[in-house]
């Protein structure tokens, strides 16, 4: 009997502690991880490029002139970039860079795509 009101009189205390260990838990699991993404693309011509994949670009993508760079945060899992120019001559450069880690540099002609570049393989 005599253990029987001792645990009585513990349990709050046990309850509160595991009470506040849960709620401690689930707060810390609401700020997403964000990733600083910085997107270069370097055409070596003046004709337009049309830029897709941007974070917060339009879905139509931006149409630059011999440069673009531009950096922003993400909290998805990866991006992938795709350049595209009439101009079969134009070389277009793509360089992304995931929290100053170079991620993905790659050229070509017309039309040219950086893959779909992870941010957690590395």
């Amino acid at each position: 009997m005599k253990r029987n009101k001792k645990f009585l009189k513990k349990s709050p205390v046990i309850i509160i502690s595991l009470l506040c260990l849960f709620i401690c838990c689930a707060c810390s699991k609401d700020s997403p991880n964000l990733n600083q993404v910085r997107v270069q693309v370097v055409a070596n011509t003046d004709e337009p490029v049309r830029i897709y994949g941007i974070g917060g670009s339009p879905e139509a993508g931006i149409v630059i002139r011999e440069s673009f760079d531009s950096t922003f945060k993400a909290e998805y899992d990866g991006i992938s970039i795709d350049a595209r120019c009439k101009d079969e001559n134009t070389l277009i450069t793509i360089k992304v860079w995931v929290n100053g880690k170079l991620y993905a540099n790659v050229s070509g002609n017309k039309y040219l795509t950086s893959g779909y570049v992870s941010f957690n393989k590395r």
